[in-house]
């Protein structure tokens, strides 16, 4: 996982693109594995 921080948010790489996240936080949610969100 790769990112940066910008004045809007968080730039997050999701499959080879950036996308734009409210934080980091969010954006390691937004990656992480189905099977562990289903486990949550």
């Amino acid at each position: 996982m790769r990112g940066y921080f910008t004045a809007a948010g968080y730039y997050g790489l999701v499959d080879g693109r950036y996308m734009l996240f409210s934080s980091e936080s969010e954006y390691y949610e937004y990656m992480e594995p189905e099977e562990e969100r289903d486990a949550s």
